[in-house]
């Protein structure tokens, strides 16, 4: 997948969605923010994410600077850090807050998702039809691997721990295609991306863009079907910040 390339897609679509309605509609998925708040928000982790890739140094999430109007300024901060990226090579040593695989490669992936999440946040708020915000299978697939890789040890570093309890396989019927994950070490230890031949105790079924969009708490787990109650628990605990 062309990160850097669905980047810049999620970007497109963002921008249109930031200058639609008054910015002061509520975000659903975002306690007490709007969809002014939302751009802000993305504006600045573009700016921070090309910042790093730029400096090649650990750098602290800037407070928000914003000039008028929000969406064209969202679209300023998303052509730099495009920029940014083709800037750097992706094998460059680049930091990251995982401290894992510490790459270029990993912020055109990272803000990818940033965007198409949030993406989803903004067609949300402003009323769009479900076929108007659903993720696309494939990309779905690799943001379901980046939240077992990346947020669930993410999670587990800020103490809290995904609640894996057993081995919870998660089934995308459109892709034929499955993740297993599994407890770790311990009642404290990060959940482990198992391989997936391996036996689960407990799976979850549905389509990719709905296991991927439960997992980032941006729709229903009803959405989807559970054999054992592992899952449910997995998906109505903490996940991703």
């Amino acid at each position: 997948m062309d990160h850097a390339l669905e980047l810049g897609t999620a970007m497109a679509r963002f921008a249109e969605l930031a200058g639609l309605g008054t910015g002061e509609e509520p975000v659903p998925a975002c306690e007490g923010w709007t969809t002014r708040d939302l751009a802000e928000h993305l504006g600045t982790v573009h700016r921070w994410a090309g910042s790093i890739l730029l400096s090649g140094q650990r750098l602290a999430s800037p407070k928000p600077v914003v000039t008028e109007p929000v969406s064209e300024w969202y679209s300023a901060t998303a052509s730099a850090l495009l920029g940014a990226i083709q800037a750097v090579s992706p094998d460059e040593a680049v930091p990251n807050f995982t401290r894992m695989g510490e790459t270029a490669a990993f912020w055109p992936r990272r803000q990818m998702h940033e965007t198409i999440v949030h993406g989803v946040d903004a067609a949300q708020a402003l009323g769009f039809d479900e076929d108007e915000w659903t993720v696309a299978p494939q990309i779905a697939a690799d943001g379901i691997d980046e939240v077992l890789q990346v947020f669930f040890p993410r999670m587990t570093a800020r103490g809290v721990r995904p609640d894996v309890r057993s081995r919870i396989r998660l089934v995308a019927t459109d892709l034929e295609q499955s993740w297993l994950v599994g407890p770790g070490e311990g009642e404290s230890g990060t959940p482990l991306q198992l391989h997936a031949s391996r036996e689960a105790d407990a799976t979850v079924t549905g389509l990719a863009s709905d296991l991927y969009l439960a997992l980032w708490h941006r729709v229903s787990r009803f959405r989807l079907e559970f054999d054992g109650p592992d899952g449910i628990a997995l998906l109505d605990g903490p996940t991703t910040p």
